[in-house]
């Protein structure tokens, strides 16, 4: 999972500064990659210069020359990444550059069948990552001429795997696109100044157009050539004949701000925001049969990202919502972090409680998800030695018990605490709490309002699926990602 962004000018800009206005809309993507940041744009010169860092966006570009961003730059291509392999370097950060005339490319998403792809197109590749074998599969049909549909057509058939793709050509052309069933979101919008790509509608609305974001499609692409003129197209993939939309769901219950929006079945852009608020009413709902008046004294969410759907459960439960866990600011994201060791050490400096406040109380946590159940246990062991009488946990995901591969970090199941145990009262004594519930999976296509969705995490049911699946699982085991596996999309924790 990474946050992607592009965008292009139109040649009537005076100043035109595409830098800075992708270094701002890649700051509203920072939840979606904290391992490093990357921008490429075109010069003066008309040629591609890049520049990269380790860390937060600001930490990532605050050895560069502010006037590197300011400068007069018509094209641009920036990335967020969110590592799910690899060792961390600086050269594993996106944009990649490469090919004559050059490609400034990223993306977001995970491709597991690199492995096969790299010996069945022959492709010459550095390890680095799973977007070097989609760069130079691109390069190479880029070479044989003519447009997107014969460009994209070797991607859409061979690629196993989640990308959503942007890429900007020395030409001035620029180019974004999604896999045949849209696991991973992409945006796009026309503005006054010029046309913009992004991984979340939030990024495209600091341009000031709101109202004019367009997903684009699953297996469909938007290209602006040099002049300005926008060609829209969707390719059938061989991988999905029928043409089937499989969005991740765990976009909406987690990784997405809640200030973006999604495509629901209507083909309507719905709310983040609602769509949490919506699952945590449909979570009061299945709970409000299973517990009796007066058995927590306080809803309590697990910040950031569970706080609306907790508000919807309070009300709809009528029990007082409270904020008793504070969360520290800088600490990054625990779910993202690369390493066991490294998420437990960050949950015990991210979260401390109001203390004072939580003797005596039953409290009933309300999280996003519950995945290895590290920050679910500690919670539930730091309330009760803040003198808390019982603990439940209210989940607004469905349990989680296959391995995701398509860009969310967790491919083995082995490390899923519902996968783990047999039976709902054994998660509950791993976790530390006296009652689990968690959404039914039904009640959560409700409350996102579409059926497109993919569950593969809590169903095992793949929209792909094959042996590269266990190989890229091996590979990652035995730390030996190269070009036959590694991934780009920033983000396998």
């Amino acid at each position: 999972m990474c946050g992607v962004v592009g965008i292009k000018l139109r040649e009537s800009v005076e100043k035109p500064q595409a830098a800075a206005l992708a270094l701002t809309m890649l700051m509203r993507l920072q939840h979606r990659g904290q391992d490093g940041a990357g921008i490429s744009f075109l010069d003066k010169q008309n040629q591609f210069k890049t520049l990269k860092g380790l860390g937060l966006i600001d930490q990532a570009f605050r050895g560069f020359d502010p006037a590197e961003f300011e400068s007069q730059t018509r094209l641009a291509v920036a990335h967020t990444r969110y590592a799910t392999t690899g060792t961390g370097g600086v050269a594993e950060l996106q944009p990649f550059v490469d090919g004559t005339p050059r490609v400034a490319m990223a993306h977001n998403g995970n491709i597991v069948n690199t492995a096969e792809l790299v010996e069945k197109l022959n492709l010459v590749t550095h390890g680095l990552s799973d977007l070097e074998v989609l760069q130079q599969t691109f390069l190479n049909s880029l070479k044989k001429g003519g447009g997107p549909d014969e460009w994209l057509s070797t991607l859409m058939n061979e690629f196993n795997g989640s990308f959503s793709v942007v890429a900007a050509l020395q030409s001035g052309e620029i180019l974004g696109w999604r896999d045949s069933f849209g696991l991973r979101p992409l945006f796009f919008a026309e503005f006054a100044e010029g046309w913009a790509f992004a991984s979340e509608t939030h990024s495209i609305a600091a341009l000031g157009v709101e109202n004019k974001i367009e997903s684009v499609e699953p297996g469909g692409y938007v290209f602006v050539d040099s002049s300005g003129t926008v060609k829209r197209g969707k390719l059938v993939s061989t991988k999905n004949p029928k043409s089937q939309k499989k969005f991740c769901m765990f976009e909406a219950v987690y990784f997405s701000n809640p200030q973006s929006e999604f495509m629901t079945d209507s083909n309507k852009l719905q709310s983040v925001y609602r769509s949490r608020f919506s699952l945590g009413s449909e979570l009061a709902k299945f709970i409000s049969g299973q517990i009796k008046s007066g058995e927590y004294d306080y809803v309590v969410p697990v910040p950031e990202t569970s706080r609306t759907a907790a508000v919807a459960v309070a009300e709809g439960l009528k029990i007082p919502y409270r904020e008793f866990l504070i969360k520290n600011p800088y600490v990054s994201r625990t779910f993202i972090l690369n390493s066991q060791e490294a998420r437990l050490r960050a949950l015990k400096n991210k979260l401390s409680l109001v203390g004072p406040e939580i003797k005596d109380k039953r409290i009933l946590l309300v999280d996003d998800s519950v995945v290895r159940g590290n920050t679910s246990r500690l919670m539930a062991e730091r309330l009760r030695e803040a003198g808390a009488t019982s603990v439940g946990l209210a989940s607004t995901c469905p349990p989680i018990k296959h391995g995701c591969f398509y860009g969310i970090d967790f491919p083995d199941p082995k490390e899923l605490v519902a996968a783990r145990f047999e039976n709902h009262s054994d998660i509950c004594k791993s976790l530390g709490v006296n009652a689990l519930f968690y959404l039914p999976q039904e009640a959560l296509t409700r409350a996102l309002g579409t059926e497109n969705l993919c569950m593969a995490c809590l169903d095992g049911n793949y929209p792909t699926r094959d042996s590269s699946f266990e190989r890229f699982l091996e590979l990652r085991k035995s730390h030996r990602i190269t070009a036959a596996g590694r991934s780009s999309s920033g983000g396998l924790t």
